[in-house]
């Protein structure tokens, strides 16, 4: 995918591309991961690129008819969409429970490359956008693509290191 002048309605339909191969990488990691939390964690994922698709979409749809293309809606939309599983939720759960092996860490690193290059896309459809309404959404997909960055980043952490993630986690409770 070439990030070089993408006017408006290309980078939307660029989008919508990254969004859905993002969405296809996690729901099959979730499917051939070897442990219920990788499960839970890539089934979050793809549950976010799936809103992220289904609100681009609808914003593109949208913009192509002329119409405004209301950003400030569709990403009050996506908020009050998130899964019922929270991420928070899904490591609280971990306290009580062993790493096991087979984590397949290769996946969390390419993972984390995935919402790097994505973040660094809408970064970029941000700075270019004419539309100021399209520059609101990619600058708030650049937070969602970070969020997951930081979301498998922990995951990481957990895997090469339980109970430092723990210390950490503790900390951050203590002092946040």
């Amino acid at each position: 995918m070439d990030l070089r002048n993408l006017p408006d309605k290309d980078a939307l339909l660029a989008a919508i591309e990254m969004e859905e191969r993002g969405y296809n990488f996690f729901e099959d990691s979730a499917g051939k991961a070897s442990d219920t939390f990788a499960k839970e964690v890539f089934g979050y994922l793809a549950d976010e690129e799936l809103n992220h698709i289904k609100a681009i979409k609808k914003f593109n749809e949208e913009y192509i008819k002329g119409g405004l293309g209301d950003a400030e809606r569709i990403i009050a939309d996506l908020k009050a969409g998130k899964p019922k599983t929270s991420i928070v939720k899904i490591f609280d759960q971990l306290k009580d429970k062993t790493p096991t092996a087979g984590r397949d860490l290769d996946v969390y690193e390419f993972a984390m490359d995935f919402e790097l290059k994505g973040e660094a896309f809408y970064k970029k459809a941000e700075a270019e956008a004419t539309d100021p309404r399209a520059r609101k959404l990619y600058g708030f997909l650049v937070g969602e693509e970070r969020k997951h960055f930081k979301i498998v980043e922990s995951c990481m952490a957990y895997f090469e290191n339980p109970a430092e993630f723990f210390h950490q986690r503790e900390k951050w409770h203590v002092e946040g």
